[in-house]
């Protein structure tokens, strides 16, 4: 055979569609031994390992009724524990003026009503389950004025980045110019407040628990280990790629292969794409490398 040289190459391969293990945000859903329930679910009995792992992580089980009267029966995450897969966060102004991406997904869609709804996704690993030894990234999927509530909670991570470096110049320390995933992200249940333009009710809004100021203890309980950093910098480059697609797939709701919930607070559209390979070499440039010997 001849020997050819390329220009070009190597050829685009279609990133593959699987389904993640999919957390979603109920805002205050009533379960079936009626007690209000707000906090972070994910369906059990969608993926053997991911239930076996819940469970050996010590989450309970709990069971919500739908506003289709439904009983589904989902893990409870009351605070989820997030690293954030991803560089940074971009607001939401950003993103309505731009197709790029740094690995959250944004966008909006149509609903049959003809309103338009905003909806953000992004992929992380849960915190609990990395102690466990599972390895497996979730999904995180909200919509409507959840939104920017996840937006603003998750902003509020450039306070703790901040206050790693100041916590360590005050050890005379060299600054690290930590990354986004450097602590985990806290992410639960605030103060109800009312949402609605007709008809207002009220909800259980999302909210990062960070300490207000942001303590050393806080930096240290929620300091990434070191061998987590590879998990997350082997993933962050073909995130970035997928949640490219998903923006633009958001507004033409190509991936919704299932019927959305009645309840606006639980999404369950499926179909987040997960990147075949992950690299060892991450997405760091030249940072120096995380360190046990933190502050």
């Amino acid at each position: 055979m001849e020997e050819v040289t390329f220009s070009r190459g190597p050829a685009r391969r279609p990133l593959p569609r699987v389904v993640d293990p999919l957390l979603q945000w109920s805002t205050g859903l009533q379960t079936n031994d009626r007690r209000v329930y707000a906090g972070w679910l994910a369906v059990v009995g969608r993926s053997p390992a991911f239930d076996e792992a819940m469970q050996r992580a010590g989450f309970s089980q709990v069971t919500i009724r739908h506003g289709s009267g439904n009983l589904v029966t989902h893990w409870e995450v009351k605070v989820a524990n997030l690293f954030v897969i991803s560089d940074g966060i971009q607001t939401m102004a950003e993103m309505q003026q731009t197709n790029e991406r740094v690995g959250l997904a944004f966008g909006w869609r149509t609903l049959p009503s003809g309103r338009q709804q905003s909806q953000l996704r992004f992929r992380a690993f849960l915190r609990e389950l990395l102690e466990i030894g599972f390895y497996e990234p979730v999904s995180v999927t909200v919509k409507g004025t959840l939104t920017s509530d996840v937006i603003t909670a998750l902003t509020q991570q450039y306070d703790v980045l901040d206050a790693i470096d100041a916590v360590r110049e005050s050890s005379g320390k060299p600054p690290l110019n930590p990354p986004f995933y450097a602590c985990s992200i806290p992410l639960g249940p605030g103060e109800e407040v009312s949402r609605g333009t007709v008809q207002t009710r009220e909800i259980s809004p999302v909210v990062a628990q960070i300490s207000t100021p942001v303590t050393r203890d806080y930096i240290v309980q929620h300091w990434i280990k070191r061998a987590w950093v590879p998990l997350i910098e082997g993933l962050i480059d073909q995130t970035i790629t997928w949640s490219v697609a998903v923006s633009a797939w958001i507004a033409t709701d190509e991936e919704a292969t299932t019927p959305a919930s009645s309840e606006e607070d639980v999404d369950t559209a499926r179909g987040l794409q997960r990147a075949a390979t992950t690299h060892s070499n991450g997405h760091g440039g030249g940072r120096p490398p995380i360190d046990d010997d933190l502050l």
